[in-house]
């Protein structure tokens, strides 16, 4: 994940944590003000590092990963994308090439 993407990551969690404080949030998600902050200024764990590769280059649902749970419209059993296991196809090196270009232009 390259440092774009890092921020990008810690803006969508400033919308998450929307008008609470840092402090509020950070308790409610049983974390503390420091984390949160880290977090939002873009210093990400290697750990989101893993994860973001999973979900892009394997096509992991991530939320049925670290939750067990689906979430509406995810992948189905009967899905001809995934195997049920909250898997699907990883996309091919061409797939990834492709939208890698259209994402750029």
């Amino acid at each position: 994940m390259d440092n774009e993407r890092k921020i990008h990551v810690g803006k969508r969690l400033q919308e998450i944590r929307g008008s609470r404080d840092q402090r509020t949030f950070a308790e409610a998600v049983d974390s503390v003000q420091q984390t949160i902050s880290k977090y939002e200024r873009g210093e990400i764990p290697r750990s989101w590092l893993f994860l973001a590769r999973l979900a892009e280059e394997e096509g992991i649902d991530l939320n049925f990963l670290l939750t067990g749970e689906r979430q509406a419209g995810g992948l189905e059993d009967s899905s001809s994308e995934g195997n049920g296991n909250g898997l699907r196809s990883p996309r091919r090196a061409e797939e990834r090439s492709a939208s890698a270009s259209y994402a750029e232009a």
